[in-house]
């Protein structure tokens, strides 16, 4: 249920240095010229107060990624999801991985290898630092699934019964 582009990524940088903000830029096969970032949010800890540089496997010469990029926003605002390089400490995962909520496209993952991302810039100690709050990255997660909801008109009932009758035979039931 997510945006996946990492096959079709050439290379990007994102920047954390003003806290609570993610902006940069990526660069996709398929796309024509950047797709820039105006989040909210920050890094995980290992890379907070940084920039980081990043390489991808696409290229441009990728004959499915036009079709795979279609309505792909270049300018992407929203909430900054899981942004780590895989650095000590762990709080998420232990490899570069970007995800991002926006209005434009929804949950978008990016997952990389190490070899691939560069951080530049001072690091804050991060012994000093909070890490990201999995309720918060809960919330992100549960405002794109209620989008997802909305978009496909379901309703927003609980539609999951745990122990129900099936409605003909509980009807039977009813009548005896």
């Amino acid at each position: 249920m997510a945006w996946r582009p990492t096959r079709y990524l050439l290379e990007g940088e994102l920047d954390n240095t003003k806290r609570g903000k993610v902006t940069g830029w990526m660069k996709f096969a398929g796309i024509n010229g950047k797709v820039t970032f105006d989040l909210k949010g920050d890094f995980h800890r290992d890379i907070r107060g940084a920039k980081i540089r990043f390489q991808g496997d696409g290229t441009e010469e990728d004959p499915e990624a036009t079709s795979y990029m279609h309505g792909f926003a270049r300018h992407q605002t929203g909430s900054a999801g899981d942004i780590t390089a895989g650095l000590r400490p762990h709080d998420y995962v232990e490899y570069p991985y970007v995800e991002w909520y926006s209005p434009e496209n929804g949950r978008v993952v990016i997952e990389l290898d190490p070899g691939q991302v560069e951080v530049l810039g001072n690091l804050l100690p991060w012994m000093q630092e909070e890490p990201i709050r999995r309720d918060q990255q809960a919330r992100n997660m549960t405002r794109f699934l209620r989008g997802v909801a909305e978009a496909l008109k379901v309703s927003p009932e609980p539609t999951v019964c745990i122990s129900c009758t099936p409605q003909k035979k509980r009807n039977q039931e009813d009548s005896d």
